[in-house]
């Protein structure tokens, strides 16, 4: 998915700033030898042992758009707050809750940004075609653990230009030692109409202006992709991540003239501080 950089800064300082907010909350808690019910109830969202934060960032080298054959460099955060294992948790790339948290399965809805696509973004290959805007998308999601193993789904619903998305994905996170942790995943993504004629199609106006051909993308299996990360544990605290992503686009996805590379690659590497 591409990231403009003026999306990525302002969630990155909304999470920031909910961060040190409910940080400086629970430290400046006053303890009280017979609080009421109202203080009952603050404390024990503001416990600092219900909380785990990570602040930091990094880098990745991804493809300008979904399809181009030009790649660059963007610096990416790595900012999160977490609440009782994800009753409510934040991060840069989105807001949500799993109100249903059991032992091997768990149900929830997130807010989060879609960051569209900008013609200047690799104008070689879009120019004619205007921008994509950004936009908020709604997710319903689901994890579920058999043995060793995680099913995680998620359904996506945006404005007519996203439309609707769905991905399922299996993975395995193996521990190779006692600071190391390896994540292997794969999964497909879905999309209807209005997605991939957004993403992938070329209108006769767009035709006109850019000198495609007009396309009509269909719904479909949008792509099918792999990742690896790892994870290191520098310190108790400091925690190192590199991140290997492929992506292949498929059916209209693939077929689309936009499309000038139909296997993407990514490599992301971050450093962070949990707190």
């Amino acid at each position: 998915m591409p990231y403009n950089s003026r999306s990525i800064s302002f969630m990155s300082l909304t999470i920031l700033i909910a961060i040190f907010t409910l940080n400086a909350f629970g430290k400046d808690i006053p303890n009280r030898p017979e609080p009421i019910q109202t203080d009952q109830v603050t404390s024990a969202l503001f416990a600092e042992e219900n909380w785990a934060f990570t602040l930091g960032g990094g880098m990745m080298y991804r493809a300008k758009y979904e399809g181009s054959d030009n790649y660059h460099a963007v610096f990416i955060p790595d900012i999160s707050a977490r609440y009782k294992d994800g009753l409510i948790f934040a991060n840069w790339n989105g807001i949500g809750s799993y109100p249903i948290n059991e032992k091997n399965y768990k149900i929830g809805a997130s807010i989060s940004p879609s960051f569209g696509r900008k013609e200047k973004d690799d104008r070689e290959n879009l120019r004619g075609m205007g921008d994509i805007d950004t936009g908020i998308v709604v997710n319903l999601l689901g994890e579920y653990d058999f043995g060793p193993m995680k099913l995680s789904g998620k359904i996506s619903k945006g404005d007519k230009e996203y439309g609707t998305t769905a991905k399922l994905e299996v993975s395995k996170t193996f521990s190779l030692t006692e600071q190391l942790k390896l994540k292997v995943a794969a999964g497909n993504t879905w999309a209807d109409e209005e997605h991939m004629q957004s993403y992938f199609g070329i209108s006769p106006a767009q035709a006109m202006r850019s000198g495609y051909n007009q396309y009509e993308a269909k719904s479909g299996m949008k792509s099918a992709g792999v990742s690896i990360d790892t994870f290191y544990s520098i310190t108790k605290n400091w925690e190192a991540k590199v991140m290997l992503t492929a992506d292949k686009l498929l059916s209209d996805a693939a077929d689309s003239p936009l499309t000038k590379k139909d296997l993407n690659t990514a490599t992301m590497a971050t450093l962070s501080y949990k707190f």
